[in-house]
């Protein structure tokens, strides 16, 4: 295991992270809301909406892999925070 931060340095961690994650799941509830509209699109077959609509699920396949590692390391990041804490307290 990694030394143990100090409780602001694993907080700055934390919040980085909770960033990280917003800003990901905004990006995938849009291209979601876009692979709405291309999906008709693409079933009518314009040019170039099929294209788009593999870039759309391929971004948003993506997104979810991003998304459980910011899961995963927010989950780490939280319990550093903890330790550091503990450790702060202890002193």
């Amino acid at each position: 295991m990694a030394m143990p931060l100090h409780v602001t340095e694993a907080e700055a961690a934390v919040l980085m992270l909770q960033r990280k994650r917003a800003q990901i799941v905004t990006r995938g509830h849009d291209l979601a809301d876009e692979r709405m509209s291309v999906t008709i699109q693409a079933q009518t077959y314009e040019p170039g909406a099929r294209a788009r609509l593999r870039e759309i699920n391929s971004e948003l396949a993506l997104i979810e892999v991003e998304l459980r590692n910011t899961d995963a390391a927010l989950t780490e990041a939280a319990k550093r925070l903890a330790l550091a804490q503990r450790q702060e307290q202890a002193a």
